[in-house]
């Protein structure tokens, strides 16, 4: 994988001097072939795919007429590969395709499926966004993007696919209901459990939040008037769901709970809903540890400390059983990923951690994070050598500035694996870099001088 990626970066080197040259031929052979070398890379492949479009001056048509007989027979091969599940072949028959006409909307979305399959998530987002971009009244496109940003747990962005989908078929009775059920999940991007909110607590697409500001004072936002619209219409979920947050922002989490569950039932069981429930569980849970806590440092009980300890394992538990849960049925869901990967390693379960990282890394988004947990995970389970190459990957993309407790953390972790590999001198390097930023840092400095010294 390295040398491919060494040759990737040749290639694109190569590829960037040709784009800037204008020579765009040169410049799509080069980033094909990046995209060959490397297929999860989701730059490469939006540089080929510009590229392509440059080759053919925007024309919307590529080749041309010339080149529709092979395309005919392209499709029909990737079909029959995909239908035998062999994606690799089918997406590079796929590509191949897209060098002739980028604009080819099913081609991009046999590239999207492909990766899907592949479990490259980015590179099927932007496919998907691709074709619906080629075939704008395509409905059955749409809806399967907006499935995979749902999946994606990308809840705003599927929210706006759905409303061009009331634009392609106004009479779709299906809209309305999912636009309604996608405005009551809330959704999140860096939030994680150990907050004051849970994870698909934390933000609201800026389409429906309107609806959950609080506006105290304001007619139609106090408790009373949002229980009487349940009265008045009690079929409709979103009064439930509006009245569940206003009790929630109240921190009156147990009545949240309870009419999140009622919004459950008369919802029919929707499962962005039931997340809802599982989410309001969770911080009536932790509202509960927060009062122990309260108890116990008032007291100074052991009884009560000891209450605290149970609450919190239990806590923990149930998050750990909701994400897991929510992983299986959101795939793509890198976020769900990076913190159920952070609540099992506070077990030490470095082997079920691993692997969810290693996803999560993929995303350009969570990367350094990931990667800076992967060292952890393989440095507590004494595998230095793989620990040493994930804090390495991850300090270029650290700033001291905006990040400062992980920058320190990552340097002075690679500093102790260095140290432990007798690799003293990239040693004292790294805990250089934490004394420039904090010279009290835990014990780099004592450390940095004895290697000096020896």
């Amino acid at each position: 994988m390295a040398d491919e990626n060494k040759k990737a970066a040749k290639c694109f080197q190569h590829g960037n001097k040709a784009m800037q040259a204008g020579n765009w031929d040169m410049a799509v052979q080069m980033f094909s072939q990046c995209a060959k070398l490397v297929p999860h890379n989701l730059t490469y492949r939006q540089l080929l795919r510009n590229s392509t479009k440059k080759k053919y001056d925007e024309n919307k048509k590529g080749a041309g007429t010339l080149a529709k007989t092979k395309l005919i027979s392209l499709r029909s091969k990737v079909k029959k590969l995909k239908k035998a599940e062999e994606w690799e072949e089918a997406m590079a028959l796929a590509e191949e395709g897209l060098l002739l006409n980028p604009w080819d909307a099913q081609l991009n979305v046999d590239v999207a499926e492909c990766s899907m399959a592949l479990d490259m998530g980015e590179v099927a987002r932007f496919a998907y966004m691709e074709a619906v971009k080629a075939a704008e009244k395509d409905k059955d496109i749409h809806l399967a993007f907006a499935e995979l940003l749902e999946n994606r747990g990308e809840f705003s962005e599927a929210f706006k696919i759905w409303e061009r989908v009331a634009k392609i078929d106004p009479k779709d009775v299906n809209v309305s209901r999912k636009l309604s059920a996608l405005a009551a999940r809330q959704a999140t991007a860096d939030a994680n459990f150990e907050g004051a909110e849970t994870a698909s607590e934390a933000a609201l697409h800026k389409n429906f939040a309107k609806d959950s500001r609080s506006t105290h004072g304001q007619e139609g936002d106090t408790e009373t008037a949002l229980r009487h619209q349940i009265r008045r219409e009690p079929e409709q979920v979103e009064h439930y769901i509006k009245l569940a947050r206003h009790l929630k922002q109240s921190k009156k989490y147990e009545e949240s709970y309870e009419i999140t569950k009622t919004a459950l039932e008369v919802s029919g069981g929707d499962p962005g809903i039931r997340e809802q429930l599982e989410d309001a569980e969770l911080l009536l849970m932790k509202h509960n540890v927060d009062l122990a806590k309260e108890r116990a440092n008032e007291t100074g009980d052991p009884d009560h400390r000891k209450q605290v300890a149970e609450l919190s394992k239990e806590w923990r538990a149930r998050r750990i059983e909701v994400l897991s849960s929510r992983e299986q049925r959101h795939a793509q869901n890198m976020n769900v990923k990076i913190e159920l990967a952070e609540l099992v390693m506070q077990l030490q379960e470095w082997s079920r951690a691993i692997p969810l990282l290693q996803k999560a890394s993929q995303d350009p988004r969570l990367k350094t994070r990931a990667l800076v947990m992967l060292g952890k995970c393989f440095m507590y389970d004494n595998k230095m050598a793989l620990a040493k190459g994930q804090f390495e990957r991850a300090v270029p993309g650290l700033n001291a500035e905006s990040q400062p407790e992980t920058y320190k953390e990552a340097h002075y972790l690679l500093a102790r694996v260095c140290e432990e590999t007798g690799d003293n001198e990239k040693a004292i390097t790294h805990y250089g870099e934490v004394l420039v930023i904090d010279y009290d840092y835990k014990d780099a400095n004592a450390r940095m001088e004895k290697l000096q010294a020896s």
